[in-house]
């Protein structure tokens, strides 16, 4: 990774642990997720009139992706709210955070870019799915299989699968908006319109998801009153969005990227202590611990 994809990403994170944070009271489900994408959709609207010349020349299979990259995008939400449901935070989250990097990492292999991967980042990105599964335990005798054998672990994997694929479709999918944007260098416009086109993408088949039910629908309309963290919600997801979708042309493989990312988890570690007042415990250090050293490993390799 570049120094500059190393920027992009750490203010990414920032901008994730700044939303977990703001969102520490909130149980998001479907709804509040699909509002979230909607005020996303609409807030950066006007930058695909300030971009039809770029979007005229896109190709078919650049669109076919677009489509795919927003059903995996639902498929994360949805499914890692009803994850949320039925387990607790303590399983899901080291689940579906780190399972994406090995899922990616095979993806890479299957795709034929393994080779652009070196053995310190593979170390690394091990690392960090250790650490992410030893982080958020209080004790060390709660690493048990049974704990993991839920409807919460199966969301939780389902959802990680969802973050893979919009993560390799969004680096094939960039790749080829780059080789066709009118101007040269424009990485950071194609990243802002991409994100503003798969926020309507994703929209669209999260209502797919959740039209059928009725509980949903009465979840929509009530979310409406809460209009301000819905909008608030969703600006912070696309700028986090963004800036990972920009790095991506300055990492030598997306599963740098996807590993990179999980300097967020250190970030809002700190963040739930200082002013959350959490509880360090000692799995939590350890975790902190391996988590950094396999990010130095990705960096470095």
């Amino acid at each position: 990774m570049s120094l500059f994809a190393i920027g992009l990403v750490l203010l990414s994170a920032l901008t994730h642990a700044g939303w977990n944070l703001f969102g520490k009271k909130v149980s998001p489900g479907g709804a509040f997720f699909w509002h979230s994408t909607l005020w996303s959709a609409l807030l950066a609207l006007p930058l695909i009139g300030l971009n039809i010349d770029g979007l005229a020349r896109l190709s078919t299979e650049t669109w076919w992706l677009v489509v795919l990259t927003g059903f995996f995008q639902a498929v994360y939400l949805s499914c890692l709210a009803a994850a949320y449901r039925h387990g607790e935070l303590s399983i899901v989250y080291p689940l579906a955070r780190s399972s994406p990097l090995l899922i990616v990492l095979f993806g890479s292999v299957f795709l034929g870019t393994a080779e652009r991967i070196s053995a310190w980042a593979v170390l690394g990105i091990l690392l960090i799915v250790a650490g992410c599964i030893v982080l958020p335990m209080q004790h060390f005798r709660q690493l048990r299989w049974r704990n993991y054998q839920n409807l919460a672990t199966l969301f939780a994997l389902i959802a990680a699968a969802g973050t893979a694929g919009y993560s390799i479709v969004d680096d094939a999918a960039t790749g080829l908006m780059r080789e066709q944007w009118p101007t040269p260098d424009a990485d950071g416009d194609v990243a802002l319109v991409y994100v503003v086109l798969q926020a309507w993408s994703a929209l669209a088949w999260l209502t797919l998801f959740l039209l059928p039910s009725s509980g949903e629908r009465r979840e929509l309309v009530s979310l409406f009153r809460y209009w301000r963290s819905t909008a608030l919600t969703g600006v912070m997801i696309m700028a986090t969005y963004a800036l990972v979708i920009w790095s991506m042309a300055y990492a030598d493989d997306v599963s740098y990227v996807v590993a990179f990312r999980q300097v967020s988890i250190p970030i809002g570690v700190a963040m739930g202590w200082h002013f959350l007042g959490e509880s360090l415990y000692r799995p939590k250090i350890v975790g902190v611990v391996i988590i950094l050293l396999g990010l130095m490993m990705v960096v470095l390799g």
